[in-house]
């Protein structure tokens, strides 16, 4: 009976000592897998860190770039707009010339070498031999005047056509508005700036 004791005992110390045995190895397992599982990890967030490293540098480059793009656009936004404030003020000093010449002649015949061919722009003269009163067909009849015209009192430039607004004469009872366009003459066929029209407007006004 003692020996049968010996036996149970000695059989359930050895059931303790496999499941333990057991038990050590589904841990040792679980720590594989958990250990697998973590290198795992740590391979993919190198990885992201990685590729995150990458996309940063490609899009510091890219703001780096943009900011370049933007630099160079905005010179080159200033030289257009140097050049062509410099081209709009030599076109704008050669239309004032040129009514600077008109207002300096003497004879409605020079008078009429500044007016630009247009249809339904005219002249008219007192009589045959040219003698005034006489003046332009525009819209509205316009009586030439010698030396009426002053000095520049106001401009502006729409698109081809440049106004400018000149002081007149005392005994004038309106200023002189000179609009001025690119064209070919009454007499000859040069383009330049020519008169297109002239206009009244009130001694206050531009």
């Amino acid at each position: 009976m003692k020996k049968n004791y010996k036996t149970y005992a000695f059989l359930i110390l050895l059931i303790i000592a496999v499941l333990a045995i057991m038990d050590g190895l589904t841990n040792s397992n679980e720590a594989e897998e958990l250990r697998k599982e973590k290198d795992q990890l740590a391979e993919e967030a190198a990885s992201f860190k990685n590729e995150y490293e990458i996309k940063a540098s490609r899009l510091d480059v890219a703001i780096k770039e943009n900011k370049a793009l933007e630099e160079s656009l905005s010179e080159l936004e200033k030289e257009i707009e140097s050049l062509r404030s410099a081209v709009e003020y030599k076109e704008f000093a050669a239309a004032v010339r040129e009514v600077d010449t008109y207002k300096a002649v003497q004879t409605f015949e020079e008078a009429n070498r500044f007016i630009a061919l247009k249809d339904g722009v005219g002249s008219y003269t007192n009589d045959s031999e040219g003698n005034c009163p006489c003046g332009f067909f525009f819209e509205k009849g316009f009586e030439w005047v010698p030396n009426a015209a002053l000095d520049l009192k106001a401009f502006r430039i729409e698109n081809d056509k440049i106004f400018l607004t000149y002081h007149t004469a005392e005994d004038i009872k309106q200023d002189y508005q000179f609009v001025m366009v690119k064209a070919q003459g009454r007499f000859d066929r040069e383009k330049k700036w020519r008169i297109d029209e002239i206009k009244l407007v009130g001694k206050g006004d531009q």
